[in-house]
């Protein structure tokens, strides 16, 4: 693996582990001030406080003893200083709105980082939930 493959996969593991620990303040220092996030659910957050907010508030309720466990990496270089990592997870401990537990789930993360001064940072992500047996949604 090579120090940059290397370096933006330590940024997915932070990711994970500032979930786990349930950091927000670590959590949203990885993502670049403009950075926007898309979540399972639609959701679109514009900013790194706006992200931030966001997750304190889940991890708070719904995730708040949830484990998140990254599976597997790939990292994409389309120019020197712009990496698109995509991630699979695994949550557990999660419960629903109402506190009830709900089963492990998996998914796709994808990122697309920055490099500046020699740090890489998230500028743009889009969780995705894995549904498995499903190929596309009923219209």
């Amino acid at each position: 693996m090579s120090d940059t493959v290397a370096e933006v996969t330590q940024v997915v593991h932070a990711f994970a582990e500032c979930w786990n620990r349930h950091d927000m303040n670590a959590f949203a220092e990885l993502f670049a001030p403009d950075a926007e996030f898309v979540n399972v659910v639609g959701l679109w957050w514009k900013g790194r406080d706006e992200i931030k907010k966001a997750h304190e508030f889940t991890h708070a309720t719904m995730f708040k003893n949830s484990r998140l466990t990254i599976t597997d990496v790939s990292a994409r270089f389309p120019v020197a200083s712009i990496a698109i990592a995509r991630s699979r997870w695994v949550l557990e401990g999660h419960v629903s709105p109402e506190g009830a537990p709900l089963p492990p789930r998996a998914g796709i993360l994808l990122m697309v980082l920055a490099r500046s001064s020699g740090v890489w940072s998230i500028i743009d992500a889009q969780n995705t939930d894995i549904v498995e047996g499903v190929l596309s949604r009923p219209q």
